[in-house]
């Protein structure tokens, strides 16, 4: 992994993930690129004439280059390799296209937003880029404080194709010099065993700690987990359907503790 990318809007949220963002590039040996998505106000767009637009799109890219220097003044020994200021409505989409541009191999990006249950902890921007994102996507908390990553878990529903993800995750953890865990929400009433999981036949058996964790709802179930073990960081993988229905659905509104404190690790198929 040599190519990180940290879009970032110079904010509190972002100078607090942008602190894992360093220590990683450091631990991986990576550099990180820096991006700033902006675009001019509806309202300022549609009160000047059309020829004065131009100027006001290149003036907005000074003040945000200038905001970005200012940014890193704070990191003057971090690995920082190109610097962007992208004009664009969608910030996300400039995101994407920029990861999937620069073969980047990580997207660090810190979380904040408002909106509607899944926004509300993850922010809009971060939501939409994880589930568009061509890498693994690493969302920050404002409470998540950083530590080395030691304990990983791996959140798995046995979707079929996320072989990929395990293996791209077990790489990343051998890197961080950390330990995969791997578990797995059941929430019917009747208690289950190991061999009585549903598993695609092709799905790796990498898992020599594997724990079922009975609770009627995922998210509790996964938060349970969390606390007992001491975890670093959540790892899910995002399969080619509405998974938010699954694994979020309306019980992502309530405010999980791990969410505020511990780093969330995607992958999509």
């Amino acid at each position: 992994m040599k190519k990180i990318l940290f879009p970032t809007d110079c904010s509190a949220s972002a100078h607090h993930a942008f602190r894992f963002a360093v220590q990683l590039a450091r631990q991986l040996d990576a550099v990180i690129d820096i991006m700033s998505v902006y675009h001019l106000p509806a309202t300022d767009a549609s009160s000047v004439p059309p020829s004065y637009i131009e100027t006001m799109i290149e003036e907005r890219r000074r003040q945000v280059e200038a905001n970005v220097a200012k940014f890193l003044e704070a990191w003057p020994d971090a690995p920082i390799g190109q610097r962007f200021a992208d004009y664009g409505i969608f910030t996300h989409q400039e995101i994407v296209d920029k990861a999937t541009e620069g073969s980047h191999e990580l997207i660090v990006m810190g979380t904040h937003g408002v909106g509607n249950a899944v926004d509300k902890l993850l922010g809009s921007v971060t939501t939409h880029t994880i589930m568009q994102a061509p890498c693994p996507v690493l969302a920050i908390p404002p409470g998540a404080e950083w530590k080395p990553i030691r304990h990983i878990a791996y959140a798995t529903d046995f979707e079929a194709g996320d072989g990929h993800a395990v293996y791209n995750l077990m790489e990343f953890a051998k890197l961080m010099g950390a330990q995969v865990h791997f578990v797995h929400i059941h929430t019917d009433d009747k208690e289950i065993g190991m061999e009585e999981l549903d598993r695609p036949e092709a799905h790796p058996e990498a898992f020599a700690d594997f724990t079922i964790v009975h609770n009627p709802s995922v998210m509790d179930g996964l938060d349970q987990y969390v606390r007992e073990r001491s975890i670093d960081m959540v790892a899910l993988f995002i399969p080619r359907r509405r998974i938010w229905e699954r694994l979020f659905h309306s019980s992502f509104s309530k405010k999980m503790a791990f969410h505020t404190a511990l780093p969330l690790l995607t992958f999509r198929a």
